[in-house]
């Protein structure tokens, strides 16, 4: 029940959790409720909820009408309801808050970043998504622009050496693109001068060691390193690596018996 015009002040109470200390905001009038007789309250309250909803009434204080079908409210309060609904949503959509807290600004929709997360699996939507990926992507393309230019500059340098042999420097200008500036793979540079793709790799193998160690690692192809390489094992090493209980000399059936003979 409301409180009426008589009374003269308003009250306030927000209610915190079961067993905790309840807050009550008063005006001029000396009576208050105690916190203990909070809970005592709400407890009333929901339990004359569950009478009301299981006789079919609508569970809104005061209210006498028949719940809706599939509600717990009448027809009236849930007009009421939803208009108030629509009111706070267009208040707070104007004012650029989450619809669904109205305490924190909006996030890519009309939702915060905090609660969008119990209505969608991840966190972020799909066109924040699109956009980080798509962010990602153009910084490695400009981070590789960047390194092919620095390499062409260190090409640059290697064939006005003059340590490089022809059919190297040749390679290495078709490899890198050093007239046309369009980067080329060890097939195209092998048909350009109709050898294969390995005597290629074999051609630009010492100016790749001497530019990797110029650029300090940084070259656009795959850096140069020492892989180590796993030593062939022989049929009897392996053994030794299986338990002994393991290791059949003979396979049962016919082969053994005659082993046995």
């Amino acid at each position: 029940m409301g409180l009426t015009a008589e009374s003269g002040f308003k009250k306030d109470v927000r209610r915190k959790d079961y067993g905790e200390s309840y807050r009550i905001v008063s005006g001029v009038s000396p009576s208050y409720k105690t916190a203990a007789s909070v809970p005592n309250m709400a407890k009333k309250h929901q339990r004359q909820y569950q009478q009301r909803k299981a006789a079919g009434l609508c569970t809104k204080t005061g209210c006498a009408a028949k719940a809706a079908s599939g509600h717990t409210h009448c027809g009236q309060h849930l007009q009421r309801m939803s208009r108030d609904n629509k009111e706070r949503y267009e208040r707070r959509a104007d004012q650029a808050l989450c619809i669904y807290c109205g305490e924190r600004p909006q996030f890519w929709g009309v939702r915060c970043l905090i609660c969008r997360q119990r209505f969608a699996q991840h966190p972020l939507p799909l066109g924040a998504r699109r956009a980080l990926r798509l962010y990602r992507e153009d910084a490695k393309k400009h981070q590789l622009e960047q390194l092919q230019v620095e390499t062409r500059q260190a090409v640059r340098k290697l064939l006005a050496s003059g340590d490089l042999s022809p059919k190297c420097a040749q390679a290495l200008k078709l490899y890198t693109g050093i007239d046309d500036g369009q980067w080329r793979t060890y097939q195209q540079v092998g048909r350009r001068m109709q050898v294969s793709k390995e005597w290629v790799r074999q051609l630009l193998l010492p100016s790749k060691i001497i530019l990797a160690r110029i650029l300090e690692d940084r070259a656009p192809w795959q850096l140069l390193r020492q892989r180590t390489q796993k030593k062939r094992q022989s049929p009897m090493s392996r053994l030794k690596k299986i338990p002994p209980l393991a290791i059949h000399l003979h396979p049962p059936g016919r082969h053994a018996s005659h082993a046995v003979r």
